[in-house]
């Protein structure tokens, strides 16, 4: 069974719930990377643990496509939550945009966010594209699923846009800067990455994270990174029959 839905995470935990529940499982190693196929709910899957951070990222996703190129990527895992976007750890976004934080030309000050490249990284659909990367539309039923299946249990979903940093932010001024700047919901090191190469291949691409901690001052008693791992893949499981009207056939 080739994997059609190819789900990426980070580190084994965020990829752990769904590696519990595939089915028929297969393992292998592809560019150096552990890979595990099979069903998922009746989703033909692979998932794939890219490690950290955009450079891991890009290499592991690409050398997944070219052995078997799937129908749809979907990245989930654990992020930071920006507090001013409306959203507490434990709750869920969907992304609609990813956003590289570091791409660009340097500011004025040391606090100024980079200014878009003159040039694009890459154009896709006659869209030149500078480090910020539209989304699959989709996106827009997953956040209406998710806010149906979560809403009952209390749990706060919302779509917009993802920053993705090579730094992890560890204060509260700092992370007034980059609200300020970019607007988004959540922060991560590995997002912009995948959504480039998807782009590049002309793959659709999804994103959901889980809030584990708040982004700014670093508080490691008031993360939740294992609530984050279990819920976003709840999230997962819980939109199998839209996975499988669009990846299976």
């Amino acid at each position: 069974m080739s994997g059609r839905l190819l789900i990426c995470g980070a580190v084994a935990g965020e990829l752990a719930g769904l590696l519990n529940r595939l089915e028929n499982g297969r393992s292998e190693t592809i560019g150096r990377r552990r890979t595990f196929t099979g069903g998922l709910d009746g989703v033909r899957a692979r998932l794939l643990f890219t490690g950290p951070g955009i450079p891991n990222t890009v290499q592991a996703l690409t050398a997944a496509i070219e052995n078997r190129p799937p129908r749809m990527i979907l990245m989930i895992g654990c992020a930071g939550a920006f507090e001013r976007a409306g959203l507490a750890v434990g709750d869920i976004g969907v992304a609609t945009e990813e956003i590289d934080a570091h791409l660009g030309i340097e500011g004025e000050t040391m606090d100024s966010p980079p200014t878009p490249l003159p040039f694009p990284m890459l154009t896709e659909g006659g869209m030149k594209i500078r480090g910020r990367y539209p989304l699959h539309p989709m996106a827009e039923e997953v956040h209406r699923r998710l806010s149906r299946r979560f809403g009952r249990e209390s749990v706060q979903v919302k779509a917009g846009p993802f920053l993705t940093v090579s730094t992890v932010t560890a204060s509260d001024r700092r992370a007034d800067m980059l609200y300020n700047a970019f607007g988004p919901l959540m922060e991560n090191m590995e997002g912009a990455g995948a959504a480039h190469v998807a782009a590049l291949y002309g793959i659709p691409f999804l994103e959901i994270r889980c809030a584990g901690n708040r982004v700014g001052d670093r508080d490691r008693a008031a993360w939740e990174l294992s609530k984050a791992f279990d819920r976003c893949g709840q999230a997962v499981l819980s939109l199998t029959d839209f996975f499988k009207e669009r990846c299976n056939p």
